[in-house]
């Protein structure tokens, strides 16, 4: 007989903890601490993750992989001309559809969809080059509400009325890039609570009204045949389905009358339902769902009330915990406009103000769990620039009013217990400014002393030596990065601004823009000129919007529990720490921030 060992290669081992790495998926191990054997196998659970900017139902969707799809108009109501497109992580503007619609019929890839049809006749055929929407054709008559599968070159659409076309038409119109071309009609009439997915030679169709339907046909690019039934009758399930004719999948919907609602996921093999976990609310008409089978997202729709939520469904041996802001340990002393240093479990928070005359010098360390007062700056001050770590950092510039002046150049570096005093001050006393990088090798730019300056110096450990200056002059901006490779971001330049700088040590160049303009986001380490976070900040009135920068382009973020403008920031995209600021008042609030985290998790093994 065969041990476990020759036939897998392990052997079962005794383990008092259980462990989390994918490697050990399939591994069989007796846990000592709970006396049974337990293993890593695949789960199927859904996720929260970074809403959509705003919430609506009845919005399409589009792309063709959970880290690549968008959601373009809806109703909120009123109808919208939103696109949105997401990156895996967060939400990011798109170019606007050509009119505020709902009930859109869409698909394809992000950078290759097709949407036509909806609200608010007469109705027009446009495609999406990630960019742009482009008008390429009018819809077919009684195409009001239909539905689409394919891209913007292949697909088809099937007609399911608009709730006022006699007989609900069973239409199908095949599309070839630049116009359309009749095919097989449906075996039967559906009106708009149907749904459809996969491509033009290789589509399904499911449920619809009225009277409620369970049907479901699959089309080979020329006519429709009947397959097997959805196990309950559905509608309202427009832009549910996704995957393709053989690996299909459809969830939320109504069941036999609204508002009673089946929220539950189906999987489709071509031939047969089975019905899979259910769906985490209660979905009607859910919009934007895209990706295959196993890894796809649904965004938006009536739960019953229209939601912005996104969701993940996944087919994996990990389990997701969404990117969230946490409550951490508030600071010591209030402060606003200070400056952060370090990473989120080793951080300082320097100087600031409360109230506004009234300048601190306060250094507080964070060791993840307990803040701790250390030695004062020597001179009091607020809104200058910081870097470096928690054993190593420098503090440049600021306001040291009611002092006259009231702006200075002074510089003091942090040798982990207390603060000196460097000679050499920065070229241009301000306040206002960004500082990134380290104690020997940081960055000042921009900044305010009688209106916003774009003045750049780099510190070298010793002295400061001007550079190459900020394409416009700014203030109360955000940073990050390091003296060779730095970002900035926000500001007033001279009013909120979504401009974000790119600086490689020499010369500025124009990077992706944020979705918000805005002054004061948090200050000081948040991460490096490829992947860092900008978050808070004041639009008019204060800001909880937290974005990721990628190196190319913003996208949204979960938001912080208070907003806030002005805290200290300290860490990287994946793990910061928001201190202090200003909310309603000045604030000693401090919130952590974890990126999305995947962890194997161990199942019991039992015996019946």
């Amino acid at each position: 007989m065969s041990t476990y060992k020759e036939i897998h290669g392990k052997a079962i081992k005794s383990l008092s903890t259980d462990p989390s790495n994918a490697d050990d998926a399939g591994q069989i191990w007796y846990n000592t601490a709970s006396s049974t054997f337990k293993s890593i196998v695949s789960t199927r659970a859904y996720s929260s993750t970074t809403s959509l900017p705003s919430a609506r139902g009845i919005n399409a969707p589009g792309g063709s992989a959970q880290d690549a799809g968008f959601s373009v108009g809806g109703a909120t109501p009123p109808t919208i001309a939103n696109t949105d497109e997401w990156n895996g992580l967060g939400w990011t503007a798109g170019g606007a559809y050509p009119a505020s619609k709902a009930y859109l019929a869409s698909a394809g890839p992000q950078t290759a969809a097709l949407a036509g049809g909806g609200s608010a006749y007469p109705s027009a055929c446009n495609t999406y080059n990630g960019t742009s929407w482009t008008s390429v054709s009018a819809m077919p008559t009684g195409y009001e509400a239909c539905r689409y599968a394919g891209t913007s070159t292949a697909g088809i659409m099937t007609a399911g009325g608009d709730g006022g076309s006699p007989g609900y038409p069973a239409n199908t119109h095949e599309w070839g890039g630049s116009s359309w071309t009749a095919g097989g009609s449906l075996p039967g009439t559906k009106n708009y609570g149907s749904t459809v997915s996969g491509t033009q030679t290789a589509a399904f169709s499911a449920g619809g009204s009225y009277p409620q339907k369970n049907t479901t046909s699959n089309y080979d690019g020329t006519s429709w045949s009947t397959s097997g039934n959805l196990p309950t009758n559905s509608y309202n399930m427009i832009g549910n389905s996704v995957g393709s004719q053989t690996a299909g999948v459809t969830q939320g919907g109504n069941a036999t009358s609204f508002p009673a609602i089946a929220p539950q996921v189906y999987h489709y093999d071509g031939s047969v339902w089975a019905a899979d976990i259910a769906c985490p609310l209660s979905y009607t008409n859910t919009g934007s769902s895209f990706g295959p089978q196993s890894a796809h997202v649904f965004a938006g729709g009536n739960a019953p009330g229209i939601v912005s939520t996104t969701q993940e469904y996944n087919v994996s041996i990990n389990t997701l915990t969404a990117a969230a802001w946490a409550s951490g340990t508030a600071l010591n002393t209030a402060r606003n406009v200070l400056a952060g240093a370090g990473t989120q479990t080793s951080a300082l928070m320097i100087g600031g103000n409360n109230p506004g005359a009234t300048q601190k010098g306060e250094t507080e360390q964070y060791d993840g769990t307990t803040w701790t007062e250390k030695t004062d700056l020597n001179t009091a001050r607020s809104q200058g620039g910081s870097g470096g770590t928690t054993g190593a950092a420098v503090y440049f510039g600021g306001d040291v009013y009611p002092t006259s002046p009231r702006d200075t150049g002074a510089t003091e570096e942090w040798n982990g217990s207390a603060w000196s005093n460097n000679p050499n001050s920065m070229g241009t006393a301000r306040r206002a400014l960004i500082g990134l990088g380290t104690q020997t090798a940081a960055l000042a730019a921009g900044g305010y002393v009688t209106t916003q300056l774009n003045n750049v110096e780099e510190y070298d450990g010793s002295t400061w030596t001007a550079q190459n200056t900020l394409p416009a002059a700014n203030e109360s901006l955000g940073g990050a990065g390091t003296q060779t490779a730095g970002l900035t971001f926000g500001g007033l330049a001279p009013s909120y601004t979504t401009a974000t700088n790119e600086y490689d040590g020499t010369n500025w160049t124009s990077g992706g823009v944020l979705a918000t303009a805005r002054w004061g986001l948090g200050r000081g380490t948040v991460g490096t000129q490829d992947s860092c976070l900008g978050f808070g900040g004041e639009t008019g009135s204060v800001s909880a919007a937290t974005e990721g920068y990628d190196g190319t382009a913003w996208s949204s973020r979960p938001s912080m529990g208070t907003a806030r403008r002005a805290s200290g920031g300290a860490g990287t995209q994946t793990a910061n720490l928001s201190a202090g600021g200003y909310s309603t008042a000045i604030t000693n609030v401090v919130e952590e921030f974890t990126g999305i985290t995947e962890t194997a998790t161990a199942s019991t093994i039992t015996t019946s």
